[in-house]
């Protein structure tokens, strides 16, 4: 099958491009679009154009995207993001001969107004259910599902060594993040945006406010004891992130948020460790520090469900399952 992959390279995840690797691992051809560019050319152009000329970008990508139809010829267009796709790549669809089968990837909130792009895709797959019911309230005309997002296990894998005893956090700073993380007693390594820095005044945490390559997080996540993981508010609601997956993917403990789709995905405190509110937070955390063996067997069990159903190749499987492949 061919398939062509559409999305941002580059993202903090590498979603588009872990994607399109696992399509090529299980025997497709596969191209990629990157809507901002592949060459340092490419995404100089796109900056200077959507700087100086906002609307003419959308013409320069749809233009751009209709010539890689024409060449390719695809029979799967998978958009990874997809409503962070400018309209005017959707629109180019309505000439493609022969059109693809259009599957949508969907990992963030987004508005309901969104329906302009939808009806133009023929598969919804949801990393967070509560997307779905969104979706559904919104009247998209496409088939929609749960698909949780996944790890590549080239890239997250245990390294040997000695695990530094601590709790790591590496994160964007959001409000609600920051007041949990203020009611932690427990020191925990802190490392992202640098809004972290206010918790350098007046919390036990660590603070390293600055960003870390994708190779280095995956590194520390194998470095250190546990992995502490808080949704993003600003953009799930009861879907898991990459962190629910990719420290385990390394045999490393994760602390998470009890959220209405873990159980979808891992078995609570016999697979990941799981809290409801700050005080079960702050338990699991002082058994951490204090007790040398709490949680490794955890780890060890999250590790094994994860190479057994979360990876990336996991993913394309179910995707080419539904597709009747």
């Amino acid at each position: 099958m061919k398939v062509l992959l559409v999305g941002k390279r580059g993202s903090i995840v590498l979603w588009l491009e872990n994607m399109a690797a696992a399509f090529r691992e299980a025997g497709h051809e596969t191209r990629m679009f990157a809507i901002n560019g592949f060459t340092p050319w490419d995404y100089l152009q796109v900056k200077l154009v959507k700087q100086f000329r906002k609307p003419a970008l959308d013409t320069l990508l749809a233009r751009q995207f209709e010539q890689a139809l024409r060449s390719f010829r695809p029979d799967l267009m998978l958009v990874v993001g997809a409503f962070g796709i400018p309209l005017a790549i959707y629109q180019t669809l309505a000439s493609a001969n022969p059109k693809p089968w259009v599957i949508g990837l969907v990992g963030d909130k987004f508005s309901t107004g969104e329906r302009a792009k939808a009806e133009f895709i023929d598969q919804f797959y949801f990393s967070d259910t509560f997307f779905i019911d969104l979706a559904t309230q919104a009247g998209f005309p496409s088939a929609l599902d749960y698909l949780p997002l996944a790890v590549n296990p080239r890239q997250f894998y245990p390294r040997p060594g000695t695990r530094i005893n601590e709790i790591l956090f590496i994160a964007n700073h959001t409000p609600y993040r920051e007041e949990l993380v203020r009611s932690i007693q427990t020191p925990v390594t802190i490392y992202g945006h640098s809004d972290w820095r206010i918790l350098k005044k007046d919390s036990p945490h660590r603070v390293r406010a600055q960003r870390i390559s994708y190779r280095n997080v995956a590194r520390k996540y194998a470095t250190y004891r546990a992995v502490l993981n808080i949704l993003n508010e600003r953009n799930v609601s009861y879907g898991l992130n990459q962190r629910s997956f990719e420290p385990l993917a390394c045999r490393t403990i994760v602390i998470n948020d009890y959220l209405r789709d873990l159980e979808r995905c891992f078995e609570p405190q016999r697979e990941i460790l799981a809290y409801r509110d700050r005080d079960e937070l702050n338990e699991l955390c002082a058994k951490i520090n204090h007790n040398a063996s709490f949680g490794q067997t955890v780890a060890t069990a999250g590790y094994r469900r994860v190479l057994a159903e979360h990876t990336y190749a996991h993913r394309v499987s179910r995707i080419c399952q539904d597709m009747n492949l």
